[in-house]
Parts: C-alpha cells; structure tokens; sequence
C-alpha cells in the first residue's frame, strides 16, 4: 500500500521486483532486484540526477493510481 499512497501523491516509486509490488507499481516507477543495494542505489541517484523523468514517473504513477486502484475498481473485482 506504501507505494500506491507514494504514487496517489504524485511522488516517483523506487521498489523491488519482490512480492506484489510489480504488480502496483507497473511501468510508472522503477523496479530493482530485491537485495541488490547497488541496482537501488542506482535508481536513486538516476532519479536525482534527472528531475525530469522523476517528474514523469510521479506523474505516471499517479494516473495509474488513479485508474487501476479506486474504490469502483476493488468493488468491480470483489462483485
């Protein structure tokens, strides 16, 4: 839930590709290998480095957000 409430706040989502994650986070953040600090490390200083694309990716991953993970959408998928 960190990372959807990262990305419903226009923020860029740093995460592993463990778990679920992958699943919320899709192609609107960058995704790395769990327990490879270098890989983190990295995206880290990628995103720092280019404030554009960490605009893009806050950005980006705000519209997923907002498309995939409303409440309509979880009452579609429960029903």
């Amino acid at each position: 839930i960190p990372a959807g409430e990262a990305m419903a706040c226009d923020v860029p989502v740093i995460s592993t590709t463990g778990g679920a994650l992958p699943e919320v986070v899709g192609d609107a953040g960058i995704l790395v290998p769990p327990a490879d600090p270098g890989a983190l490390a990295k995206a880290i200083t990628g995103l720092l480095d280019n404030p554009d694309r960490a605009e893009k990716l806050g950005f980006e991953g705000y519209k997923r957000v907002r498309k995939l993970f409303t409440w309509k959408k979880a009452a579609e998928k429960t029903v």
